[in-house]
């Protein structure tokens, strides 16, 4: 993960060098005091004018111990006092990596030089984020005031704490106020920098929790401790899971009720709209639904226990144990109901038969249909679906979709999923004429060139004509007649095409796998469904490209 960009690297060298000649120039010579810079100077490079600072700082002491060189290196840079000895402890960190001679392979010495760099800029680091804290603990000594009751508190003077960091532990020290009344305290300075009660860094949680939203926590630790050289334990990661999941969770509840375009009567609202829209309103928008089933767990009641598992699961509440031995839990399938939007201009032809989405947004939640529209309506604000001239809902034609689409308070073209109407007429073929027999082939294929001539009619009235001898190709035969029936309105695909509109809803089966699925559908897993439901909302976030902006808004919040 890049955790500085390129602006910011070149903005931190333009101040050192611009500081280096402040520091290197004298305000009587005739060039210097008139704001240009020596010609000799341009063409010394960063490192020449390093040394020259060095040769300088070393010049100016008599005895070049190390306090003495932090203190000349502070007053020569014009920087804080922490900041001058840090950089000369990160100096001898990265003299004593050059000068050993460790007979290494590339791997291991690729290691210990990553190793080494975060040590040598950990110092740095803590320097700087210590000047920050005491700027705004000056800046804000008068505003010592309870977050809860909001009446003046108490100061208790500055307090250290530590926070486990990408580059190392970090120990800084924070004004701290408390309440009396509420019995709440904080560091006001803290908060302001965005360093939050959590015992790890903003960005070191950000990329831990983006890690175990990836893989499961297990590997998350792995990972952690491989790429960044950091101990984090399986523990610490499900906790910032959980709090970032948690702080997602209420980000996303609060959108859906400012943006809700009814009120609680079902009356039409004026509503709010979602930061972050897009310039234009599209031309076509495509919504495409499907659910996928996760195995979740729910605790059987204690009526349904027998003697010895009601005991165990005494002993567990009473441990706070979080599992236990015997039967305590049913295992249920809860759905995750996923949407992809994304407008015809994003849809780009790859070949004859394939076409790529390059832009595209995920809604996904576990839960009722109505909780999941409301958060679905939010990221269709953002695509300017209320301007744009046609919205298609591409689905399989389940029953919770059609009534999301009338929820909707806008009219919308629902299409019924080609290739899933395809293969239900195979599924079928097979039962009545044997799998990958030449008389399946035949019949499905003749039934789904009918199908896809707008004559799903005629695939109706063949269906009925059949009189299988087993029931349970009965029972198909019935339910598939019964389905085409139900969705003949959604079927006119000749017209469709003729409007030059897609047929199929291959991207929210492909989201099913890769966003839901890779995650929540591992081997063995079973979720509760909270968990399942938190889960979903970051692999959402996740691939929608949200996660350092999300970073960001939650730590505002």
């Amino acid at each position: 993960m890049q955790i500085h960009s390129v602006g910011v690297v070149e903005e931190v060298a333009s101040r050192w060098k611009r500081g280096y000649l402040r520091s290197v120039t004298k305000p009587s010579d005739p060039v210097t005091s008139r704001g240009e810079v020596p010609p000799n100077m341009e063409s010394i490079s960063a490192s020449g004018r390093w040394l020259l600072l060095l040769k300088e700082v070393v010049k100016e002491v008599e005895e070049p111990s190390g306090p003495v060189m932090a203190a000349a290196l502070t007053a020569k840079l014009g920087v804080e006092p922490g900041l001058g000895a840090a950089l000369l402890s990160g100096m001898e960190t990265l003299a004593d990596y050059a000068t050993s001679d460790l007979e290494l392979g590339a791997v291991d010495a690729e290691a210990l030089a990553i190793a080494v760099a975060m040590k040598a800029v950990r110092p740095i680091l803590e320097a700087q984020l210590q000047r920050r804290l005491d700027a705004l603990d000056r800046d804000l000594l008068g505003e010592a005031v309870c977050r809860r009751c909001e009446k003046r508190a108490q100061s208790e003077g500055r307090r250290g704490r530590g926070w486990a960091s990408l580059s190392g532990d970090l120990s800084l020290q924070r004004r701290y106020v408390h309440c009396d009344r509420c019995g709440e305290g904080y560091a006001p300075s803290q908060l302001k920098l965005g360093l939050g009660e959590s015992p790890f860094t903003p960005r070191l949680e950000e990329v831990c929790t983006m890690m175990a939203t990836t893989v499961p926590h297990g590997m998350a630790v792995k990972l952690v401790g491989q790429l960044l050289g950091t101990e984090v334990s399986g523990r610490g990661i499900q906790q910032m899971v959980e709090r970032r999941a948690q702080g997602l969770a209420a980000q996303l509840t609060d959108e859906a009720i400012a943006c809700a375009p009814y009120d609680g009567a079902g009356l039409p609202v004026e509503h709010a709209r979602p930061a972050a829209t897009v310039a234009s309103a599209p031309e076509t928008l495509y919504l495409e639904m499907d659910g996928v089933v996760p195995m979740t767990r729910e605790e059987l009641p204690t009526s349904e226990l027998s003697d010895a598992d009601r005991r165990r699961k005494r002993r567990a509440k009473k441990n706070r144990a979080r599992g236990g031995r015997g039967k305590r839990y049913r295992l249920v399938g809860r759905e995750v109901k996923n949407a992809v939007i994304y407008s015809a201009e994003n849809c780009v032809k790859e070949s004859p038969s394939r076409d790529c989405i390059t832009d595209k947004r995920y809604v996904s939640h576990l839960g009722d249909a109505t909780q999941f529209g409301a958060l679905l309506w939010v990221e269709l604000l953002r695509r300017r679906i209320d301007e744009a001239k046609r919205v298609v809902v591409l689905s399989d034609g389940a029953e919770w979709i059609r009534t999301l689409c009338a929820w909707l308070p806008i009219p919308v073209l629902l299409i019924l999923d080609l290739f899933h109407v395809k293969h239900r007429i195979w599924e079928v073929a097979n039962l009545l004429y044997g799998e990958h027999t030449p008389e399946a082939r035949r019949w499905a294929d003749a039934q789904c060139d009918r199908v896809e001539a707008g004559r799903a009619t005629q695939v109706i009235e063949a269906l009925r004509f059949l009189n299988p001898r087993r029931a349970q190709t009965k029972e198909a035969v019935r339910l598939l007649a019964d389905y085409l029936s139900n969705n003949l309105d959604r079927m006119d695909y000749p017209a469709y095409r003729a409007m030059g509109l897609r047929v199929g809803s291959g991207a929210v089966e492909s989201a099913n796998y890769h966003v839901t699925g890779t995650r929540l559908k591992l081997q063995g897993m079973r979720w509760s469904e909270q968990g399942a439901r938190e889960m979903a909302y970051l692999r959402a976030d996740l691939f929608n490209g949200e996660w350092e902006r999300r970073t960001r808004a939650l730590l505002a919040a």
